[in-house]
């Protein structure tokens, strides 16, 4: 029996599909996914594990544990441990694990000791410190790691009190280092692809690919941006639809001002626009999101995981940069990473790909959409061949040896 930990509790596509996909690789019969928001991950269960045996198991913390204005910068591993309100149960639940995995995702890193997101972090934590004084083995999949600013010393300290854990790194522009600043060794950390390159093929999509042309976009910007720089936005559909007969589809990768809200504004104010709906289901399919991203000419993303669906399937994509934490490291060091290591040894020009503004990457695929889309084939076509068999042997082989 195995384990999971971490954020695929919230509504965010790559989250969960990486979950999923996860559970399919290690063809996992009898598992316990903890959770900090059981209905959410009870539909997924329901969905995607009908004919597996898993238990949900949420992480309860103590009634005001961090409401009091504490600095969580510092938190030792102790301390978390004391605020889980149902740690018999937790540490119950891990006793019968043969391995914990610490699922892939980009959580790591100093957003996510902030007020707004320390809850979550700690009861994703709590598993796996628990599974290391018992000495079940706990092996991070393709997780992306840091910024830490100001932090350190949490996450060192919860790295140090996992002596045997395994790291798997997305990227290694700047992952590695941030594992190093936290003082894991550098034999520890293990390179892979991340948890969503390879989807199983369980989880492809059964219908037949469309064969009307399309631009997929995407974007978890404010709504007001959106409503400010609408006639951009407008001069990229009607271009799109007037140059080059493209349709313009919004696929929302979360619900609410994650994604749905945008597509709707868009779609109400814009001819020509028409977002893929994900209310009823209450999230976005795993063979949706790939049938779409699929069959489209160009997705347009600030999102990390439509990059990598697009990078799985070889779709031209542009991506913008946004801001975390201030600048743009976060984003640069997962999205330009993921890049990198498809087109390792491939000549390529990174400003075919990557913005740093969303109104700017409308303008380059308006300018240059049939030079940035033939030069990103080009390249794909080159490498990947190449370099996905690799990368999907260094993912093979590291889940299978930490059966």
């Amino acid at each position: 029996m195995i384990g999971f930990t971490g954020p695929y509790s919230d509504v965010n596509f790559g989250d969960y599909a990486m979950l999923v996909n996860n559970v399919y690789a290690l063809d996992a019969q009898d598992t316990t996914i903890f959770v900090y928001d059981r209905p959410f991950v009870e539909k997924i269960r329901d969905d995607y594990f009908e004919d597996r045996q898993v238990r949900l198991v949420e992480v309860k913390l103590r009634r005001g544990a961090f409401s009091s204005g504490r600095d969580t910068r510092f938190l030792t591993p102790m301390e978390i441990l004391r605020e889980i309100e149902n740690i018999d149960e937790v540490t119950a639940a891990v006793a019968g694990m043969d391995t914990l995995y610490v699922n892939g995702g980009g959580y790591f890193n100093s957003l996510w000791t902030q007020p707004h997101r320390i809850e979550r972090l700690v009861q994703i934590i709590a598993p796996a410190l628990v599974a290391a004084t018992m000495n079940v083995p706990v092996v991070f999949t393709a997780n992306g790691y840091g910024p830490f600013r100001g932090d350190t010393e949490f996450f060192a300290s919860f790295f140090g009190s996992l002596p045997n854990a395994r790291f798997g790194a997305r990227d290694t522009i700047l992952s590695p280092h941030w594992l190093n600043q936290a003082g894991v060794h550098p034999e520890q950390i293990h390179t892979l692809p991340d948890d969503l390159l390879f989807i199983d093929e369980r989880l492809a999509p059964t219908r037949e690919p469309q064969t009307d042309r399309y631009v997929v976009i995407e974007t978890y910007l404010p709504t007001d941006f959106i409503a400010d720089n609408l006639a951009h936005f407008e001069r990229f559909v009607q271009r799109m639809a007037n140059d080059h007969e493209l349709r313009v589809v919004f696929v929302p990768f979360n619900v609410g001002h994650g994604g749905v809200d945008q597509g709707r504004l868009l779609a109400e104010r814009l001819d020509g626009v028409e977002m893929f709906d994900i209310t009823e289901r209450g999230y976005l399919p795993i063979e949706d999101a790939v049938a779409l991203v699929r069959d489209a000419e160009l997705v347009i993303s600030s999102r990390y995981h439509a990059v990598i669906l697009a990078l799985s399937v070889g779709t031209p994509f542009v991506s913008v940069l946004k801001d975390v934490l201030g600048d743009k490291q976060y984003y640069y060091g997962k999205n330009v990473g993921a890049l990198e290591g498809v087109l390792e040894g491939q000549p390529h020009d990174l400003r075919d790909y990557f913005f740093m503004d969303y109104v700017e990457g409308l303008n380059a695929v308006v300018d240059d959409f049939e030079g940035i889309t033939r030069r990103q084939r080009e390249n794909h076509s080159a490498a990947f061949p190449r370099t996905g068999t690799k990368l999907r042997a260094a993912r093979e082989t590291y889940l299978k040896g930490a059966n």
